[in-house]
């Protein structure tokens, strides 16, 4: 059992690993989105975008047998994440809550 927990927790940590790395991925690519936003004088937030993402991200959990609510509370606090660096490049106030990729 010892052996199968060990390369059990092998995989883990690779697939932890490529979580990271898709993530940085992403924020390099929200970050120009934010730049290109800035720099066209767009709104920040994009219901309709959020709205389908949302929808998205249901049907991509539950094909994935992953607790819907969980990938809605990650991709929130990715959102939030983006949201807050789009504001320190572009000054916008934290009055324009959402940034949506």
């Amino acid at each position: 059992m010892s052996d199968e927990l060990d390369a059990l927790r092998v995989k883990i940590d690779e697939i932890d690993a490529g979580l990271i790395a898709l993530l940085g991925e992403r924020f390099k690519l929200t970050r120009r989105v934010g730049q290109l936003k800035a720099s066209s004088g767009l709104a920040s937030l994009d219901t309709t975008r959020e709205n389908a993402q949302n929808e998205r991200f249901a049907q991509l959990a539950k094909a994935a047998d992953v607790d819907g609510e969980l990938v809605q509370r990650v991709f929130d606090e990715v959102r939030a994440a983006v949201r807050a660096e789009h504001e320190m490049v572009d000054g916008r106030a934290q009055s324009h809550p959402s940034v949506n990729h």
